[in-house]
């Protein structure tokens, strides 16, 4: 169910969520603590000089778009300091825009959940490009990222359509007739479970995990393998919303990979499961 809020606290709670995705984002790629502020708006001032656009488009409608623009100096910045955190020294412009997108791209993807809450239903990243046209009218903010003697800095935008996504107000509905017999709050726990039924949950198969430094990762090309951490004759896991919750074997359907179930993972393991 969406919840309605007023323009400042839609801002508030957009510039807070994605700051800390962000944060999340740099901790993921360097493997170390770091921090996102928020610019203060005393302290913003207007993009001076050439700045590198990027953009992430969101499945709620046409155009809604969250914009990073960043100078060279920034987004090099932000580049080098994962890289060298990844043990890797010798890179070119290529290499540092490309870590430094794929950043942004993963804080981007994780911030959708937080947009599903704030609109009722479920957003998606449909796609993520270099390029961002500013509009004057769209709200927009700036982050600053410590890195130890020096920080980088990243202004945000996001597009019109998606502010006006999120303050749409649920569409209207009938009332629900209730029968005189029937005790309020059991008509409201069947409702409610009725809900629950209709939630879509993601699942995937793990064939087996593996935990590989950056430096390696920026060295895999075609023909490259990677060892996972499970024999062939050991089942595959069942996974829903991050938790294993079956566990099988590997079946072919009609030309498609499928899972024929051979165990329930008890509750008690599922929670020592989760991700």
């Amino acid at each position: 169910m969406k919840t309605i809020f007023t323009k400042d606290e839609v801002l508030a709670k957009l510039k807070e969520s994605l700051s800390t995705r962000l944060a999340q984002a740099m901790e993921a790629m360097t493997g170390n603590t770091q921090r996102c502020y928020l610019i203060p708006s005393s302290d913003q001032e207007a993009q001076a000089g050439e700045v590198f656009g990027w953009t992430a488009k969101y499945s709620a409608a046409p155009h809604v778009e969250l914009r990073i623009y960043a100078s060279a100096s920034d987004w090099k910045l932000i580049g080098k300091t994962i890289l060298e955190a990844a043990g890797v020294d010798t890179f070119d412009d290529p290499t540092l825009e490309s870590t430094y997108t794929e950043t942004m791209a993963q804080a981007a993807t994780s911030w959708a959940p937080d947009l599903s809450g704030m609109a009722g239903k479920k957003w998606e990243t449909d796609s993520t490009a270099a390029g961002a046209n500013s509009d004057p009218a769209a709200p927009s903010w700036g982050y600053r990222f410590p890195m130890g003697e020096s920080e980088a800095t990243i202004w945000v935008q996001v597009s019109s359509q998606l502010l006006a996504e999120l303050l749409q107000p649920p569409p209207s509905s009938e009332p629900v007739a209730q029968s005189p017999s029937a005790p309020v709050e059991s008509v409201a726990s069947t409702s409610q479970f009725d809900l629950l039924l209709d939630v879509e949950l993601p699942v995937s198969v793990s064939f087996g995990r593996a935990l590989v430094p950056l430096k390696e990762v920026l060295k895999l090309s075609s023909g490259s393998i990677v060892e996972l951490n499970r024999a062939v004759t050991e089942p595959v896991e069942v996974i829903v919303n991050n938790c294993v919750i079956a566990r099988g074997e590997v079946v072919v359907v009609e030309g498609n990979y499928g899972v024929r179930i051979q165990q329930i993972v008890s509750r008690q393991d599922r929670l020592r499961t989760v991700n």
